[in-house]
């Protein structure tokens, strides 16, 4: 099996709400109802760092509002030291997945190829978008190929050989090379 990876980013820490340590939490997850099951998570710092293991003692979901406290931050200047840390979680504690479901970050690095132009690149990036998700491919010396994450689009997934195989749209391909 391949190398997967380890932790998920589930949400980034915003500004304290209030004086008792109370924190917005930014989800960078499409379940927020998870953040109401989690008893502890990781802070992370932007390049991936494990800072410290964190107990959470309270959440609120309120809409698609997210406000956490961590057990011994419990003033507002100890929670404002917390602000733009991520928040992230072991893969065991990760959401389950239907069968024709990945993470996005287990995507990321995997080559693509299409059926008609061959080795495209590797994923660079998955962006959210409102009507379907869009894959950024990077290949050196390229400009970067963007395509629609759509069933019609992507043909094969094995995060096994870290191979995605592709058929683009007509067009699409002369579009960025």
């Amino acid at each position: 099996m391949a190398d997967l990876t380890e932790r998920f980013v589930i949400g980034r820490i915003g500004k304290p709400r209030g004086l008792n340590g109370e924190l917005r939490v930014f989800p960078l997850t499409d379940e927020i109802e998870r953040f109401q099951d989690l008893k502890y998570c990781y802070l992370e710092d932007r390049q991936e760092n494990i800072l410290t293991e964190l107990e959470i003692s309270e959440c609120r979901i309120v809409h698609d509002q997210v406000s956490i406290r961590f057990k011994d931050y419990d003033t507002r200047d100890l929670a404002e030291k917390l602000k733009n840390q991520f928040i992230s979680v072991a893969r065991s504690e990760a959401i389950d997945l239907t069968e024709d479901e990945y993470f996005v970050a287990d995507l990321i690095g995997c080559e693509v190829y299409d059926q008609s132009y061959g080795y495209l690149g590797k994923i660079f990036n998955i962006q959210k978008n409102s009507a379907h998700d869009v894959t950024i491919v990077r290949k050196p010396g390229k400009k970067d190929l963007l395509y629609p994450n759509l069933r019609s689009i992507v043909k094969q997934i094995d995060l096994d050989n870290r191979r995605i195989d592709v058929t683009l749209p007509s067009g699409l391909y002369e579009i960025y090379r």
